[in-house]
C-alpha cells in the first residue's frame, strides 16, 4: 500500500479525503412508509442504501506537511448502522476535527454529530447524530466476503454532493493492511471504484450488507492500475462495538507515519490532536513528530511499530513519548496518561553556543546580515557579529584564486579547525568539468579532516555547476561549487 506523505514534503490533507450521503424521505429522517428497508429500518438491497449513507462535514486545524497549517473543512463519508443514529466512518476522518455536520440523504440540512471513540490503528471512528431518528440503517455482515463477490461502493468522491455508486469484485480477501496511517489486520482489495471523499464509506453486497468499509487506495507504478481497499466487515463489527463504549488503540492523534531519508527525521508526524485526549494532556501538538513510544523507535515508515506499541498496552497505561517539535526546534518528552512534555534538547540553543550566540540564546534573524565576496559571485547571510574574509584565494592550487566567502565567529579559530563557522568557495579557474570538480573534492576532503555530506546541482544567473556539502571539523557546513 503506497505512503501518503514523506518529511519534510510528506502526509496529506487529512481532511479532504472521503464522502457520502444518503436520501430520505422527509427532513427529520425518518423511513415512515418503510420504503428502502424492512420493519425495523435495516436496508435490504443496494438500491435502497443510500438513504442510510451519509456526508461528513468536518472543521477544524490540520497541520500539512507539505502546506503547513490548513484551517477550514474537509469532507468524508459514512454509514448509519442503527435506528438512533449512530454512524461508522474513519478514523482519520473525524479526529481533530473542532466540529462534525452530517448530511443525510443529500438534503440541505446538516445535522450535528459527536465522536463516541475512535481507533487510530484501525482507522474506524463512531459518531452519533444530534438527532435520534429513527432513522434507516445499513447492516453490518457477520461473514467477510470472497472473491470474486460483487460489491458496490457508496459515497461522494471528491466532496461532492451528489451520491453515487461504483461496482466492482472482491480480487483479495486478506490484502495488507499495513500504511502510513493505520496498520489494519484485516482488508479487502477490490476494484470498486474510489476516490478522496469516499473514506469511511460502505462497501456493500446486492443485499445492502456491508462487508467493508473503504479507507484506502493504491496504485501500481509499473501497471498503473488501481487497487482499493476496505476494512474487513469482521473486524469492523468488533471494533465498532467497542467504539460505542469509548476510544480504542488510540492516544487521541491524527497521524502520519513519515521516515525521510534525506534528512534523517522519521515518526508519526501529528496532522491533528483530539482537543480531549490523552495527547493532548501531555502536551502533544499538531506539527509533532513522534519518533520514540514507550521505547520503541518509530522509523517504519508506517504505523505498525506505534500500533504495535498501543496494542501491547491497557487501558490507561502509562507510556514514555518522545517528540520533535520544528516549531520551536526542540526535542521533548513526557508520558501519555503521565508526565506532561518538557524539552530536553533545544537544536536553536546548542547551535547557537556552537557558532557563538550570547548567552545560550538563538542568535535572532534580524541580526543577520548579508555579506558578499570580493568578486561579487557569492552571497550568503551570517550573525552580524561574526567575523568574515570575503577575499579570493587559491584555495586547491590550480593557479588562480577561486571567488571565496568564509565567515565564522572566530576565523582564526575556523581555520584552525577548532571553532564553528562557513565557508563557500566557487571553482572556476579550470573549466567545471567532472575530473576537475573531482579534484577540487579531493584537495578539500584530503588532509582536511571534512568529509563529503551530499551532492547536488546548482544554477543561478551567475553560477551553475556541481555542488557538495561538506562537514568539516568545528563546521557548521562547508560547501564548494564548481561554477561556469
Amino acid at each position: 500500500m503506497t505512503s501518503k506523505y514523506r518529511l519534510p514534503a510528506i502526509l496529506l490533507a487529512a481532511f479532504a479525503l472521503l464522502a457520502g450521503a444518503c436520501s430520505s424521505e422527509d427532513s427529520s429522517g425518518g423511513n415512515d412508509d418503510g420504503d428502502g428497508g424492512d420493519e425495523s429500518g435495516a436496508v435490504s438491497s443496494v438500491e435502497d442504501a443510500k438513504g442510510a449513507v451519509v456526508q461528513i462535514r468536518a472543521e477544524g486545524e490540520f497541520r500539512d506537511p507539505q502546506v503547513g497549517t490548513v484551517t477550514g473543512g474537509g469532507t468524508g463519508s459514512g454509514f448509519i448502522v442503527d435506528p438512533s443514529g449512530i454512524i461508522v466512518t474513519n478514523n482519520h476522518v473525524v479526529t481533530g476535527a473542532g466540529s462534525l455536520k452530517v448530511v443525510v440523504g443529500g438534503e440541505d440540512d446538516e445535522i450535528a454529530a459527536e465522536v463516541l471513540g475512535v481507533s487510530e490503528c484501525n482507522d474506524l471512528a463512531v459518531i452519533k447524530l444530534d438527532d435520534d431518528g429513527p432513522w434507516p440503517y445499513l447492516e453490518i455482515s457477520d461473514s467477510a466476503p470472497e472473491p470474486p463477490t460483487d460489491v458496490y461502493a457508496l459515497g461522494f468522491p471528491l466532496g461532492d454532493p451528489e451520491y453515487t455508486a461504483t461496482k466492482g469484485v472482491v480480487s483479495k480477501a486478506e490484502a495488507d493492511g499495513e500504511s502510513n496511517w493505520a496498520s489494519v489486520a484485516s482488508v479487502i482489495e477490490h476494484d470498486a471504484n474510489i476516490q478522496p471523499g469516499n473514506s469511511g464509506g460502505p462497501l456493500v453486497t446486492d443485499d445492502g450488507k456491508v462487508v467493508g468499509v473503504n479507507y484506502s487506495s493504491a496504485t501500481n507504478d509499473q501497471t498503473t492500475t488501481q487497487q482499493f481497499y476496505a476494512i474487513n466487515s469482521e473486524l469492523a463489527t468488533e471494533v465498532v462495538e467497542a467504539l460505542k463504549e469509548g476510544n480504542e488503540l488510540s492516544i487521541g492523534v491524527n497521524g502520519t507515519a513519515v521516515a525521510d531519508p534525506d534528512s534523517g527525521v522519521a515518526g508519526v508526524w501529528v496532522n491533528a490532536v483530539d482537543a480531549g485526549g490523552p495527547a493532548k494532556r501531555t502536551g502533544v501538538q499538531p506539527g509533532d513528530v513522534i519518533t520514540n513510544l514507550n521505547g520503541v523507535q518509530l522509523d517504519s515508515g508506517t504505523m505498525e511499530e506505534y500500533c504495535d506499541v498501543l496494542r501491547s498496552a491497557g487501558d490507561g497505561d502509562v507510556l514514555s513519548i518522545r517528540v520533535l517539535r520544528f516549531d520551536t526546534s526542540e526535542e521533548l518528552e513526557g508520558e501519555i496518561n503521565g508526565e506532561e512534555l518538557a524539552t530536553t534538547y533545544s537544536f536553536a540553543t546548542e547551535l547557537s553556543d556552537d557558532v557563538g550566540g550570547s548567552g545560550g540564546e538563538a542568535i535572532p534573524a534580524d541580526e543577520y546580515v548579508e555579506v558578499v565576496d570580493d568578486e561579487d559571485r557569492i552571497a550568503t547571510r551570517v550573525p552580524g557579529e561574526w567575523e568574515i574574509d570575503t577575499a579570493p584565494f587559491d584555495v586547491f592550487g590550480l593557479g588562480a584564486p577561486q571567488p571565496r566567502l568564509v565567515a565564522a565567529p572566530s576565523l582564526d579559530a575556523f581555520v584552525n579547525s577548532s571553532g564553528a563557522g562557513a565557508a563557500i568557495i566557487a571553482v572556476d579557474a579550470l573549466p567545471p568539468t567532472p575530473e576537475n570538480f573531482e579534484l577540487a573534492i579531493s584537495d578539500v576532503v584530503g588532509g582536511s579532516g571534512c568529509t563529503e555530506a551530499s551532492r547536488d546541482n546548482y544554477q543561478d544567473a551567475v553560477l551553475s555547476g556541481p555542488l557538495v556539502f561538506l562537514e568539516c571539523p568545528g563546521a557548521v557546513a562547508g560547501v564548494v561549487l564548481a561554477a561556469s
